[in-house]
């Protein structure tokens, strides 16, 4: 697997049908908290006939890991910039984002920055810790608090980001100039559904999609139906 070094960070990647790069837009597909980039393989499995794709594994997730100067400190920000100087590294003008709950956040934040975004995909993404049920900040503030306990840092360190991060204005919103589609499940348990449809009305160009009866883990829990928008959208 290839390795890409960023702020003083090893970024490990993989390139999907990358000799179809130039006849097809490749899409960027960034995982969430506590993951790697293998919680896309059902759906790539369903669309690798159709698309071209760079799958990374965010910083601290996966095989990517800090370098011996290399922050062990977690920010959205930081993941968005990792993604865009992979994606510069790799000479890739044009491209399409497809991010997952902590990975929606950072397609948020890169388009916010890329004009090299032509569309990007959000699912059961939030824009500030108030966009999380109620029960879920519960969850997640017990587990930070039993990873401290039990000196988990790695663990601490994931669910302290989701508590304190992201903190992106309505104002940030309103300036994504790409096309937006913004889904969330239906029966999502950390994402408020009024918080996400908040997103989309603010992004100028922006849809908001249900996923009937799915919960928060769409792409392994509706890997066809995701497969399906995907075809559609992108």
């Amino acid at each position: 697997m290839p390795e890409f070094i960023h702020d003083n960070q090893s970024i490990f990647y993989e390139l999907v049908n990358p000799s179809r790069f130039s006849e097809r837009t490749p899409i960027l597909m960034l995982h969430g908290n506590g993951e790697d980039m293998e919680i896309f393989n059902d759906v790539l499995l369903l669309l690798l006939q159709a698309k071209s794709f760079v799958l990374m594994d965010s910083r601290l997730h996966g095989q990517s890991h800090p370098l011996e100067n290399g922050s062990r400190r977690l920010s959205y920000e930081a993941i968005a910039s990792d993604a865009l100087a992979l994606m510069e590294h790799l000479g890739i003008g044009e491209y399409d984002v497809i991010g997952y709950s902590d990975g929606g956040i950072a397609a948020l934040m890169m388009a916010m920055r890329s004009k090299s975004i032509r569309r990007i995909m959000t699912i059961g993404a939030n824009t500030d810790p108030s966009g999380l049920t109620p029960r879920s900040r519960r969850e997640m503030s017990a587990a930070h608090k039993t990873a401290l306990a039990e000196g988990d840092e790695h663990a601490a360190e994931l669910m302290r980001l989701m508590l304190e991060e992201p903190h992106i204005t309505d104002a940030q919103l309103a300036s994504i100039i790409c096309e937006a589609t913004i889904v969330l499940g239906s029966r999502d348990r950390f994402i408020s559904k009024k918080h996400s449809e908040r997103i989309a009305a603010l992004i100028p160009r922006a849809s908001h999609i249900i996923i009937e009866g799915a919960g928060h883990g769409i792409p392994t829990s509706n890997a066809k139906e995701l497969a399906e928008l995907i075809r559609t959208v992108l």
